[in-house]
């Protein structure tokens, strides 16, 4: 083995629960209930009625979507006649259309049933925030690697995530708190259960005592209080209160929509006191280190968990971990600022970066630093140093490739999935073996026709120009024919406001079958195509909409993008 290569490996316990997900599955529980497990990253099941049946959740997307249609089908072929969606997550709601058409969906005969702030959630996090979740999504997910001891091991606490084109449909009713339904004679209660998201949502058969207790419980893992790809605060006490609700229940099968079926009262109780008690016990020692304080980066190795919590089965550090949740509780409560009045201004990075390359000797001893802590398998220290001399000089191959080099060691230490995935990622990003990487804000048709027309209109204002426009004052109006929807989009001097009705006074208005918008959100046409082609009927002047348009950043996004490389 050369001095600087890395053996490729899998830390022993990330392999044994990876081995837990290796084959696809319907697990049946009571002779009526029928889950998909590990088909991919995500669980659905489907609950079989007198004369119909109720789908929970509905996978990534075609790929595992038709093949569990298709299983489900073998054991019955009773309707569906509802689809209750627990979340806004793309791994739960991207499926649909494998399960029921839109037609049936349109005439009644399927209602889709989710939690009031689903859609606006996953127009927030997959429209607004998309470019920077498409370029993050991988890196946690390891989109990037081959599955197996050189790659990705482990993703979603359960098998590697499988997709296909992805479809949505908004709700076609939509609840707060609790929702008692019967379908198909099937009794049931929808409960708001705020915890890994705010519209997480639990299903409760009480006849039965089966729990669905959706993403609430995340598997055979710690939770991520944090996801590494970019998420709003998770509230740990939320979260803990949340599972308190599903232990008052008193249910004796757990269905997780992550990881396995939990059977019997005690063991059920036992998996949910445990989780609701790790995350606790984390927010608590958290908050009160903080109030004695301390930093975020001393957080970090202060909080750990007890042995009655470190090692219950369910709570392995294989996807969240305790070093980045307790830095979520810091900046979730107190921000990123940690009291030092120097990171209140500091120098640019890459100026940052060139002097600490210098006070620690130049570029060369730099370098030499990193390879005999890569020779000495000190990976952490030897990525540290070496990031200096990247970002010292982002060009600097040979610096790169040590970095990389470290960040490889360190990731195959890691029993955490998401951490080992990241730094493979990253290396393969330094290494220039991730080719061109680019973001957008194009969304597939199959979502993007089932989105409300002022949601996809209204992710156009965080992508103005506002450097084009500090001299203009526009308003255009929009007018779905076939829906009746309307709103406007006024760009004033450096801002774009959103109206959620049609303004009085418009520039131009735009008005368009709904269908078009699906397209346009695609990337594939513009509106200005749309007037040529008849299409999409103009009042006002064509010169005025190409203008308005060019004043906002293309759906394609705006060039290659790094992560760790700028």
């Amino acid at each position: 083995m050369a001095p600087n290569e890395i053996k490729p490996s899998v830390h022993p316990e990330l392999e044994a629960q990876m081995a837990l997900y290796e084959k696809p599955r319907i697990i049946t529980t009571l002779g009526h209930i029928y889950t998909a497990h590990c088909y991919t990253g995500s669980n659905c099941t489907l609950i079989e009625g007198e004369d119909g049946a109720v789908l929970v959740d509905t996978l990534t997307g075609e790929l595992p979507g038709d093949e569990v249609a298709a299983a489900f089908k073998e054991i019955t072929d009773k309707p569906i006649k509802a689809v209750i969606v627990t979340h806004f997550h793309l791994d739960h709601v991207s499926g649909i259309f494998s399960f029921v058409s839109e037609d049936d969906i349109k005439s009644g005969a399927v209602e889709v049933i989710g939690q009031k702030e689903l859609t606006p959630n996953l127009l927030r996090d997959g429209g607004i925030l998309a470019p920077i979740r498409v370029r993050r999504g991988p890196f946690q997910f390891g989109g990037h690697l081959d599955h197996g001891v050189t790659g990705g091991y482990g993703s979603m606490v359960g098998a590697p995530p499988r997709r296909g084109k992805a479809g949505f449909v908004d709700p076609t009713r939509t609840f707060e708190g609790i929702l008692e339904i019967e379908i198909a004679g099937i009794k049931l209660q929808i409960i708001h259960v705020p915890s890994e998201t705010d519209d997480q949502s639990v299903v409760w058969l009480p006849e039965e005592k089966v729990l669905i207790s959706a993403d609430a419980v995340q598997g055979m893992t710690f939770p991520n209080i944090y996801a590494l790809r970019g998420t709003q605060f998770r509230n740990p006490m939320q979260w803990a209160k949340g599972l308190d609700t599903l232990r008052n229940l008193k249910a004796e099968i757990l269905i997780p929509h992550h990881g396995p079926t939990v059977e019997g009262a005690d063991a059920v109780e036992d998996v949910l006191t445990s989780y609701r008690d790790a995350i606790q016990y984390l927010h608590d020692q958290s908050v009160r280190w903080i109030n004695r304080g301390y930093t975020w980066d001393e957080l970090a190795d202060k909080v750990t968990m007890p042995k009655q919590l470190a090692g219950h089965p369910w709570l392995g550090e294989f996807y969240g971990s305790y070093k980045h949740s307790v830095r979520s509780v810091y900046t979730g409560y107190i921000g990123w600022f940690q009291g030092d009045a120097v990171e209140l201004d500091p120098l640019p990075w890459r100026a940052r970066a060139a002097r600490y390359v210098t006070a620690m000797g130049g570029r060369d001893s730099v370098l030499d630093q990193a390879r005999e802590a890569i020779e000495q398998e000190d990976y952490r220290w030897a990525a540290d140093i070496s990031t200096w001399a990247v970002r010292a000089n982002i060009d600097d191959m040979e610096a790169r490739g040590l970095k990389a080099q470290a960040l490889r060691g360190w990731a195959y230490q890691q029993k955490n999935s998401t951490w080992r995935n990241w730094g493979l990622c990253q290396a393969l990003e330094l290494e220039d073996k991730l080719g061109e990487q680019r973001g957008g804000h194009k969304i597939q048709p199959g979502q993007a026709r089932n989105y409300p027309t002022s949601g996809l209109l209204e992710l156009m204002t965080v992508r103005l120009i506002a450097e084009k426009t500090l001299d203009t004052h526009v308003t255009m109006g929009f007018v779905s024919t076939d829906t009746g929807e309307s709103c406007g989009l006024e760009i004033r001097r450096g801002v774009c406001q959103f109206h959620d009705v049609l303004p009085e006074s418009c520039d131009a208005t735009l008005s368009f079958p709904r269908n078009f918008l699906s397209t346009w959100a695609g990337g594939t046409v513009s509106f200005c195509d749309g007037i040529d082609s008849g299409d999409v009927l103009l009042s006002g002047e064509r010169d005025l909409v190409a203008a308005f348009f060019d004043k906002f950043e293309p759906p394609e996004g705006s060039g290659p993008f790094g992560l760790s490389v700028r």
